[in-house]
């Protein structure tokens, strides 16, 4: 038998194209399962040959061959009657098949794994993708998501982003809409860099509603109780470390504290809530009219 460099009359890219679909090929006849199968591999393989062959002719005649391989493959027990698909959890399965294009003529040897995943790829809370086929009549879609960190305000919209500063949709369910909400000039820019600090900190992360850009300059946390935590421009991460211990150790926020300034180094300033300080307010006068009647 020749080798396959030595047909006459075969181009290397013919050749290579010749071993590619030889391998598809053999692929197919180690899957075969029935004997409809295994009829269609007897047409495919020269159908295949043929197509190889005189494939440099023109691109019509490439496509009308391609068409006539899939509708081949496709009624002689290679076409996809199943998907499977793993890894969803804000994407709807719908998109996911809408985007595949699968049809009831798609056979898998003809489906294009790489286009389909390349079009898997453009739904927004797809990170990664892969397609394979599996024969004689299934293909397997793994899905890896993007992970939402928070929702950003930009122009108007409320996006929610990843990590690192990604965007990923605007479309947000009941599901993210307690993340937090990040506002403010200069926020987009600067995130990526901040929330890797924050996520260093869950304890504070935990209770925080808004990371406000101020000035474009430094941060001001929001945090659950309405209580306003002002951070410095340099040293972020040193007053996170000091906010947390405060957390920890002192119940920071379960007390009558309405803002908390670490701007200054070595420096903790405290305001207490407008109720705390009525309440001390009233305590004074009582102990006034006490020592007056006495």
């Amino acid at each position: 038998m020749p080798s396959l460099t030595r047909l006459p009359g075969l181009s290397r890219k013919r050749i290579a194209r010749f071993a590619d679909a030889w391998r598809a090929t053999g692929e197919a006849l180690r899957a075969v399962r029935h004997p409809n199968a295994l009829l269609a591999s007897m047409v495919l393989v020269p159908v295949l040959v043929f197509g190889i062959s005189f494939s440099d002719r023109t691109a019509d005649a490439r496509d009308s061959l391609a068409s006539t391989l899939t509708s081949v493959a496709a009624h002689t027990g290679f076409a996809v009657d199943a998907i499977t698909i793993e890894g969803l959890r804000d994407t709807r399965e719908g998109d996911v098949l809408d985007y595949l294009a699968v049809t009831t003529t798609t056979s898998v040897l003809g489906f294009d794994i790489d286009a389909a995943r390349d079009r898997v790829l453009a739904l927004p809370w797809v990170k990664e993708a892969s397609v394979r086929r599996v024969y004689p009549n299934t293909l397997m879609v793994q899905i890896e998501e993007h992970a939402p960190f928070a929702r950003m305000l930009t122009q108007n919209r409320i996006l929610l982003v990843t990590l690192e500063g990604e965007e990923i949709t605007d479309e947000i369910g009941a599901a993210h809409a307690r993340l937090p909400l990040v506002v403010g000039e200069g926020a987009a820019r600067e995130a990526t860099d901040f929330f890797a600090q924050l996520a260093a900190r869950p304890h504070v992360l935990d209770d925080v509603v808004a990371l406000e850009r101020v000035g474009d300059r430094r941060w001001t946390l929001h945090m659950n109780g309405n209580v306003q935590v002002h951070l410095p421009e340099v040293g972020v991460d040193g007053a996170l470390a000091q906010l947390e211990g405060m957390m920890r150790r002192h119940a920071l926020l379960e007390r009558a504290v309405a803002e908390v300034d670490l701007r200054l180094p070595d420096q903790l300033v405290v305001r207490l809530s407008d109720e705390a300080i009525e309440a001390m307010d009233g305590d004074d006068a009582s102990l006034a009219a006490a020592r007056g009647g006495v």
